[in-house]
């Protein structure tokens, strides 16, 4: 995406946490692809103490006034997304100019929320007033927690989301320097926190004489007495944080008197001393817990006896090592860019996506599409719906899909059946926006080798035409469309687990190709639409996927094991066995999906469905062997050209974003699969392509 943001610094980090909060952020954003234009306020103060150059991760430019920012009107009017952040210069002016101008998201970055919120009750609206916050479509603050509702409730912010700080683990490392301090303090100077600074760190240096202390931070007035034990520094560029950090036995956090009250406001320094592997000392506030745990990676002192009993002890390693595999987990700056362009997208969705209408209606009225729902994971969804109260139209041509999957269906006066094949126009009844359909699951599109190979042609227009079909129905109706992806993508991937950033590793020539870079291309129309505002969208990734209403034929590794081990055929394993898979339920994958098409999060993005537990395709055959008791044995066949030598989901995304993650463990997931399977009539088909072989795929 195109970004555009208007913040305090980014060129001197003098006297602010701004710069290195918006250096880190946006190389780790421009990083995933994204261009952005930084504008600067060109004021005396900032202009005489920049301390970086022309940086490479984005454009920096310099305005001096509101009428010369208008210079700059079409990168406003024309980015996908513009945010102007807490205490720029003229900020209520400039914050009105873009939602003027603005055509994208427009989003407001409080890095200082407490603050902000104090200067509001007082009617100080230097950089922000009431009147324009609800005229951001997003409000990213540096506090979480309640606060975030406060702004939506009292403030009328359309959307209200954390972004804390965060720090690049590159720029701060761990490095091996001699110890110069005992307990260190970086911060400028400000009247509420001083009163911490001298119960934590001046009063400990009075009492124990024969450590070093240091404070190092601009604007701390001349009558402060400091006790001859510590160092004072003026000023510290970023540059030279790292090594300051890694000189400190420990160092000190201190937070503002308006964010511990609000509480979960987390400050740079934290994230960058413990990168560091620096522990930490830090006064106490709600929801440091939820950032750190205490006494495990960090401590926590609100007393100078406290300080002083902690500096007195030699065990701070293991505190340093485990806040630096905190941070490594979940605070850096890929952490943050990675949150920061989800909330743009959600933000984008609830502005521009067919969505909105979407949230207001009651569950008895859904009137849902699912395309392929006579399949084996569309038949599961079209129970589970059905089971919800919704009404749906399945259509399937039945060219995969069997009619006997919704014979529990026939009676149903809110189930109703349609052949036909997404290639073709769909019938002019389901067009025109006459049917209001509230969810289209688009799932149609043959998923193993030996369906997908045996008309290429077929499966490659079913992913592009069929999927532009429906994404033209989704336009016309205001329907929410999901789209089935699949783990093929990602090729034989080169990453281990994927997660959705991975490109792949796709071979666009090989047999493979019509469906993996079919699915690649139906994801392309899926977000191009939704880009252009056409069509609110979601796309899930399926990884493999097993369960009842498999068919035999179908070319996935647990039918073929199944089926062949229950007639008591040999087994055939592809290469050595030591390709991995990673299975989900059935009824698992349809939460998934349910609760993918219902999040208004997770618009703009793909996301991972399956079960990230991996085993070898050599202990499948051996569990399912022991699980049906048979006598089979296995036969070995060379591996199929581009078959995955592994595949694992990282399915980060789906739990944060959906609360999503199986429940379905692969012993009793496969319990429910053979007893199926032992229905004889549930194994009638045999492979109708045997000069193919029955490769694993992936859904």
């Amino acid at each position: 995406m195109k970004l555009v943001v208007l913040g305090l610094s980014l060129s001197s980090s003098w006297g602010n946490g701004h710069a290195t909060t918006y250096r880190a952020l946006l190389k780790a954003f421009a990083a995933r692809g994204h261009d952005i234009l930084f504008l600067e306020r060109d004021v005396p103060w900032y202009r005489g103490s920049r301390d970086i150059g022309e940086p490479d991760y984005c454009r920096l430019e310099f305005y001096g006034s509101i009428e010369e920012l208008r210079h700059w009107s079409d990168k406003i009017r024309n980015a996908d997304a513009v945010i102007v952040g807490s205490y720029v210069p003229e900020g209520v002016e400039v914050g009105r100019l873009v939602q003027r101008l603005a055509r994208g998201v427009t989003a407001f970055y409080d890095i200082d929320t407490p603050v902000t919120l104090a200067k509001l009750e007082r009617r100080d609206f230097e950089y922000l007033s009431p009147e324009v916050v609800p005229g951001y479509d997003l409000y990213l603050s540096f506090t979480g927690g309640p606060t975030l509702r406060r702004i939506e409730r009292e403030f009328g912010s359309p959307m209200a989301r954390a972004l804390y700080c965060s720090v690049d683990p590159d720029a701060y490392p761990v490095l091996d320097v001699p110890k110069a301090w005992d307990l260190s303090y970086l911060g400028t100077y400000s009247d509420d926190r001083q009163p911490t600074l001298e119960k934590l760190l001046i009063e400990p240096a009075r009492r124990l004489p024969r450590l070093r202390f240091c404070v190092a931070g601009p604007q701390y007035p001349e009558g402060i007495d400091w006790p001859d034990n510590v160092e004072r520094i003026e000023h510290l560029p970023p540059s030279e944080h790292p090594r300051f950090y890694a000189a400190s036995r420990y160092t000190l956090n201190v937070t503002r008197a308006d964010m511990i009250a609000a509480g979960w406001s987390p400050s740079v320094r934290l994230f960058e001393a413990a990168s560091c592997a620096t522990p930490v000392i830090s006064d106490e506030w709600p929801g440091l817990d939820s950032l750190f745990a205490p006494e495990r990676e960090i401590v926590l002192a609100s007393s100078a006896d406290e300080a002083v009993a902690r500096l007195s002890s030699r065990d701070s390693a293991a505190l340093g090592k485990a806040a630096r595999e905190r941070i490594l987990a979940a605070h850096t700056s890929a952490h943050r860019a990675r949150e920061l362009e989800q909330h743009i997208q959600e933000a984008a969705a609830a502005r521009f996506g067919a969505g909105q209408k979407e949230r207001n209606v009651k569950r008895n009225e859904e009137i849902v599409l699912v395309t392929g729902g006579a399949g084996f994971i569309g038949s599961n969804l079209c129970d589970r719906l059905i089971d919800e109260g919704a009404r749906v139209i399945c259509v399937d041509s039945l060219q995969t899909g069997r009619a006997d999957n919704l014979a529990q269906h026939e009676r149903e006066p809110r189930f109703e059946f349609v052949e036909h094949d997404v290639i073709d126009k769909l019938p002019q009844w389901l067009r025109g926006g006459r049917v209001k359909f509230t969810h289209i699951y688009h799932l149609a599109c043959a998923a193993s080798p030996p369906h997908y190979q045996a008309d290429p042609e077929h499966t490659m227009l079913t992913c592009v035409v069929g999927t532009r079909n429906l994404l033209t129905l989704a336009e016309e109706t205001g329907a929410r469309l999901l789209l089935s992806s699949t783990s093929e993508v990602y090729g034989d991937p080169e990453v281990h687990p994927q997660t959705e950033d991975y490109r792949g590793w796709v071979n666009c020539t090989g047999p493979r190709a019509c469906y993996d870079e079919g699915k690649r291309a139906a994801e392309t129309l899926a977000f191009d639409f939704l880009r252009s505002r056409r069509a609110d969208v979601r796309v899930a990734r399926i990884f493999n996927t097993y369960g009842p209403r498999m068919r035999c034929d179908d070319g996935r590794v647990v039918s073929n094991v199944v089926c062949q081990a229950l007639s008591g055929e040999d087994i055939t394993v592809y290469g050595d066995g030591s390709q991995t898979r990673s299975f989900c339920y059935v009824d698992d994958l349809v939460e998934g999906l349910c609760r993918l098409m219902r999040s208004d999060r997770a618009a703009g993005m793909p996301v991972n469905l399956g079960n990230p537990s991996e085993l070898t395709v050599r202990d499948l055959v051996n569990l399912v062997l022991a699980m049906t008791g048979s006598s089979s044995g296995i036969v070995r066949m060379p591996l199929p050209e581009d078959d995955p030598r592994r595949r694992k989901p990282d399915i980060s995304r789906a739990r944060e974003l959906l609360g999503w993650q199986p429940e379905v463990d692969l012993r009793q997931g496969l319990k429910a699969t053979i007893r199926w399977f032992a229905k004889a009539e549930n194994r009638i088909e045999r492979p109708l392509y045997a000069e193919q072989p029955l490769v694993v795929a992936a859904e």
